[in-house]
């Protein structure tokens, strides 16, 4: 099946931290995921420790301050590599948990594919931070492309595209997870994860993973588990992926 690109693309939204993680998500998203014209959005949140008022408020300034340099190296960074109108980039700098962020409508407007990299192995990154991976991926409501490690050269790489087993996944996800493939020459492995031991995929979802990427050797496998990253955890068993791309309702 030709990948169709439909022309109101999703901006990117590439969530940034403090760590080398942050070049290796905006690299990746500016090779795979950009399409011209496509807005680009860096975000990057921050937070106060959680003890002394005064204290708080010192912290609040400094911290607002370091990560609004830190956006303004990664934006300079991103323009010398990739040729994008430098008003397409935007950089957003916000108090509080960065899942309650991306979940606040007022501020994330619109369809977006979000980015990030784990820096570190996806076991690992599901433990730290009080599981903020894990609440990203239950419950954010736009694509998620996860890179656990670096993503770079165009050569064959571990893909995993986890779907929901009871809805179709977009066809604008499923045209961009066959152009990375195509690009990296790379195969796929789908994973369901299952709530239950009852729980079925629907017969129309495998028709359809089927027809789509018919063209790529493919893998279909389920895990069971009640959460999504859980499952996903689960089902690598302590191994790791190049790309792990999400979708979920």
């Amino acid at each position: 099946m030709s990948v169709r690109f439909r022309n109101n693309q999703p901006s990117i939204l590439i969530l940034a931290d403090f760590s080398d993680g942050s070049w290796h998500a905006t690299s990746f998203a500016m090779q795979f995921l950009y399409k011209e014209k496509s807005p680009v959005t860096i975000l990057q949140t921050y937070q106060n420790p959680g003890w002394g008022h005064l204290m708080m408020r010192k912290l609040s300034h400094h911290l607002k301050k370091i990560t609004r340099n830190e956006l303004r190296a990664l934006k300079k960074k991103l323009l010398k590599h990739f040729s994008i109108e430098k008003q397409k980039v935007n950089t957003l700098s916000i108090e509080g948990e960065l899942n309650s962020v991306l979940n606040f409508k007022p501020i994330i407007k619109g369809q977006h594919n979000l980015v990030l990299s784990t820096h570190n192995s996806f076991e690992d990154s599901c433990k730290r931070q009080n599981g903020c991976l894990e609440k990203i991926i239950d419950t954010a409501q736009h694509p998620l492309f996860i890179l656990p490690e670096t993503f770079e050269g165009e050569t064959s790489k571990n893909i995993l595209f986890v779907v929901n087993p009871d809805q179709k996944p977009s066809e604008q996800l499923c045209n961009q997870v066959i152009e990375i493939c195509n690009r990296t020459q790379s195969n796929l492995e789908i994973l369901f994860v299952l709530k239950t031991q009852n729980q079925k995929i629907n017969e129309d979802v495998k028709t359809y993973i089927n027809e789509y990427f018919k063209e790529i050797d493919t893998t279909l496998n389920t895990t069971e588990y009640k959460t999504k990253c859980k499952g996903i955890n689960n089902y690598l068993n302590h191994t790791n992926r190049d790309l792990i791309v999400i979708e979920n309702d």
